[in-house]
């Protein structure tokens, strides 16, 4: 489900949109890391908390959308599908609450890497097990969707195999099994060097895609 002109496609509008968008993220995980590994004092904390609720004023007075749906209607943002890997909240490369994930798509199959900060941080020094499962999950919907059909986490299993590191570049993989016309089968593993740190796999069922608005005019 290829956009017409891909918002990764160089010198596009979308592309210089979402690039403005991935750098603003970029950014933002910055400043989310030291308000996590800085210890701030009230004071510091005040003013902090001033500045940026100056900004959230100023982003408020500007053009507001109501979705991932909402955004891709707009034009020159790419379908739904590429709205969905910017935006998404576990995984979206333009998502400021987001891990940094990259990605490369192949048939039924996805694969890439993803680093996780100290904002991630969950036993010491690891990442938390709910980042583990949500980013093998958000991989895995991934997968399915580039099969051909957007569907819904039917049914999850995740294997914590070792502790994921912190600030480590971590390899993740998935790959898709149509079962029937219903049901695809998606299985994940998420690595650091040669060690394997988790799987997954899922259950994934197909539907309406006017259900979620994907063929809304």
């Amino acid at each position: 489900m290829a956009a017409a002109n891909n918002p990764d496609d160089m010198g596009s509008q979308e592309a210089t949109y979402w690039q403005a968008r991935q750098r603003l993220a970029s950014a933002t995980r910055a400043l989310n890391e030291k308000l996590v590994s800085t210890d701030i004092d009230p004071e510091l904390a005040a003013a902090l908390t001033e500045k940026i609720e100056s900004l959230t004023a100023g982003l408020s007075e500007a053009q507001q959308v109501t979705g991932l749906v909402d955004m891709a209607k707009r034009g020159q943002r790419g379908t739904i599908d590429d709205v969905m890997g910017e935006l998404v909240s576990v995984g979206g490369r333009s998502h400021p609450c987001s891990p940094e994930l990259r990605w490369q798509e192949a048939s039924n199959r996805i694969t890439g890497t993803v680093k996780f900060s100290q904002a991630f941080e969950g036993p010491p020094g690891h990442v938390h097990g709910g980042w583990v499962a949500g980013v093998l999950d958000h991989l895995m919907g991934m997968t399915h969707v580039r099969t051909g059909h957007p569907g819904m986490t039917g049914g999850l299993s995740v294997r914590y195999l070792k502790p994921t590191p912190l600030n480590q570049v971590i390899e993740v993989s998935a790959e898709a099994t149509e079962l029937d016309d219903k049901r695809t089968e998606v299985k994940a593993a998420m690595r650091c060097r040669e060690t394997t740190t988790a799987t997954a796999e899922a259950i994934f069922v197909r539907v309406d895609r006017k259900q979620f608005g994907f063929d809304s005019p």
